[in-house]
């Protein structure tokens, strides 16, 4: 190799070890900013929704910095290699599930539709195609809901749904093969409306709690100001009702909310995340833009963002969990579980 040529590579080489120092400085100080200050300061918040995703660049790089020598480089990308560890390892174990043969199962879906109002096949095939004995949905059109009284009638006898007829977003509403003894849909705003939805349901004499949350995103008014407040009061408010609840409680929905939020931590302080427990992988089911219908951004880029969950109290156990392999023309993709109720002690 010639003079030139070596020199050439070294000053790439530096150049290449000097943005990942960069990259692991900035790292490890919006770690230290997540467990020092947390949410009240702005930046943090905006980092934690795409934390997983800035650390992921770490589990390559520190096998190559050891490779090159770079040990104190190395030492950069630890933090955040043993945070994606901690957070995401057990998801990619092989787990398994022993429940009863008698225990009552319940297969649930969560699905956010985007607020569709016309291309409605995909996402009726979808529903069909699942099964699931419980159906909760978000951002429901007045065209859906029409359209879904009257496509499953007969599979999903019981239906409580709530279209908002001047805010489609708003909508939501529940399918269900077994009774809804109870049904009630929050109107309450504060700034937007409380898209929460509470349903009691008989599974054969034992009654389930189910919360159907649509929690708001960062823009609250969708054209306002960055503010993690309302979510995080509603989220709150949320815990709150459920914890009163006895029995069998679940919350699904879209909470739009990722697994290094503070909003998750405190829901799963009292709750089980369902696909933590039983699923496989990262469960990304956002953005999807595969479809024409919801394209927002370019159709090559995968999803990235984990905010539609299924949690459950001690009263249920996890059996399975995966994300349905489309969307329907959302830019959700549905949530699939099965759960099982335990036993009263």
């Amino acid at each position: 190799m010639s003079d030139e040529k070596r020199l050439r590579k070294g000053r790439l080489s530096r150049l290449f070890f000097g943005v990942v120092g960069i990259y692991g400085v900035f790292v490890m100080l919006a770690l230290i900013l997540r467990l020092t200050v947390g949410e009240q300061w702005q930046v943090v918040s905006r980092l934690n929704n795409a934390l997983h995703l800035l650390i992921m660049p770490a589990l390559i790089l520190l096998p190559l910095c050891l490779f090159a020598r770079r040990f104190r480089l190395a030492l950069l990308m630890l933090p955040a290699c043993v945070t994606f560890v901690t957070v995401y390892g057990i998801m990619f174990i092989p787990r398994s599930v022993s429940v009863s043969e008698d225990a009552q199962k319940i297969s649930l879906l969560t699905y956010n539709l985007q607020a569709e109002q016309d291309l409605l096949d995909p996402m009726v095939q979808n529903i069909r195609d699942a099964q699931a004995d419980i159906v909760a949905l978000q951002e429901m059109s007045g065209a859906a809901a029409e359209r879904f009284e009257a496509e499953f009638a007969d599979s999903y006898p019981y239906r409580a749904l709530h279209p908002e007829p001047n805010g489609a977003y708003h909508g939501r509403g529940i399918l269900s093969r077994y009774p809804i003894i109870e049904d009630y849909a929050w109107p309450v705003e504060y700034p937007i409306p409380v898209r929460l939805q509470r349903a009691e349901i008989d599974i054969n004499g034992t009654p389930l709690t189910l919360y159907n949350m649509h929690a708001p995103p960062q823009y609250p008014l969708f054209n306002g100001p960055y503010d993690v407040q309302p979510r995080k009061q509603q989220i709150a408010d949320l815990l709150r009702m459920a914890g009163e609840d006895e029995g069998a409680v679940i919350l699904l929905g879209d909470f739009n909310t990722t697994d290094l939020d503070e909003n998750y931590v405190r829901i799963t302080a009292q709750f089980r995340d369902t696909f933590r427990e039983v699923g496989w992988g990262l469960g990304f089911t956002n953005p999807d833009w595969w479809h024409d219908n919801p394209r927002r951004g370019p159709s090559f880029i995968p999803m990235y963002h984990r905010i539609d969950y299924v949690f459950h109290n001690d009263s249920l156990q996890a059996v399975q969990a995966r994300v349905w392999p489309s969307s329907g023309g959302s830019d959700h993709r549905p949530l699939v579980v099965v759960l099982a109720l335990r036993e009263a002690a």
